[in-house]
């Protein structure tokens, strides 16, 4: 079922979105030094696939989601498919809205909800329906800047799900992560480039005790990216030569979960 739904997302943007493959190619995934501080609201949801998933009725979905988002005037940033790369029965893949701020998701989905919603659902529910009782939203505030991603989807997703050891609390992650973003601009240096690798901080704005999340309770979530498994396993290999106890630093912070996924862009940032 994953090979299948991963050739689907991808179809969905081959076909979907053609004409943003230029941007695709060009996309620079974090904000630059001085708006890295800034949040934006992240919105995930749970989705299964219908017994009418196939490759026509998934690029049509993508279409006019892209259509009626560009008509809004109260759009997402961007949208993201996943689909995991671990065994699960509770969904099929993840929906993931990015929106400036709280307010203008609200805004957005009463928009929706008013114009949009009832059609669409009957005409894509047995495609893809996303569950109304697992959306997630958190705070995300973009880490490290990426280089450029030159690849094609899939793209690589790491979600870490931790919680602070004892003793520890935002402070120790912030020390760790100073050294961590040190670290990554000493190799890219070395290297004379920077790697397709960033990260995004995930603050929780729900009870991770009582959401029966994939994860189950957590103090914070961090979303690794990188454009390719290669680059990935190439990243993890020099971090493992040359962290220099770093790793046992970070460790000592907190514990964590990991849960890989495959990342497909389906309504890529309009800037």
């Amino acid at each position: 079922m994953k090979k299948l739904t991963g050739i689907m997302f991808y179809l969905l943007i081959m076909t979907g979105c053609e004409e943003k493959a230029t941007e695709v190619a060009e996309i620079e995934p974090v904000a630059d030094t001085e708006t890295a501080a800034e949040t934006v609201l992240l919105e995930y949801m749970w989705c299964d696939f219908g017994p009418d998933t196939n490759e026509e009725a998934m690029a049509a979905l993508t279409a006019e989601f892209n259509e009626i988002v560009n008509a809004s005037e109260y759009k997402a940033s961007s949208a993201w498919g996943y689909i995991p790369s671990f065994e699960t029965d509770l969904y099929d893949a993840i929906w993931l809205n990015v929106w400036a701020d709280e307010e203008t998701r609200d805004l957005g989905w009463k928009e929706w909800s008013e114009n949009s919603a009832e059609a669409f659902q009957a005409k894509y529910d047995s495609v893809l329906s996303c569950k109304e009782d697992k959306v997630f939203h958190f705070n995300g505030t973009a880490g490290i800047e990426g280089g450029e991603w030159t690849a094609e989807p899939p793209f690589q997703a790491e979600f870490s799900f931790c919680t602070y050891n004892e003793g520890m609390n935002s402070d120790n992650l912030n020390t760790a992560l100073g050294k961590f973003n040190s670290w990554i601009d000493a190799a890219a240096e070395a290297r004379g480039s920077r790697s397709s690798y960033f990260y995004v901080m995930h603050d929780p704005l729900f009870d991770t005790a009582t959401a029966d999340g994939t994860a189950g309770a957590y103090d914070y979530a961090m979303g690794a990216y990188w454009q390719s498994m290669e680059e990935k396993e190439a990243g993890y290999e020099g971090w493992k030569a040359t962290n220099n106890g770093l790793q046992d630093e970070i460790d000592a912070v907190s514990t964590c979960q990991i849960f890989s996924m495959d990342g497909y862009p389906i309504m890529m940032p309009t800037s």
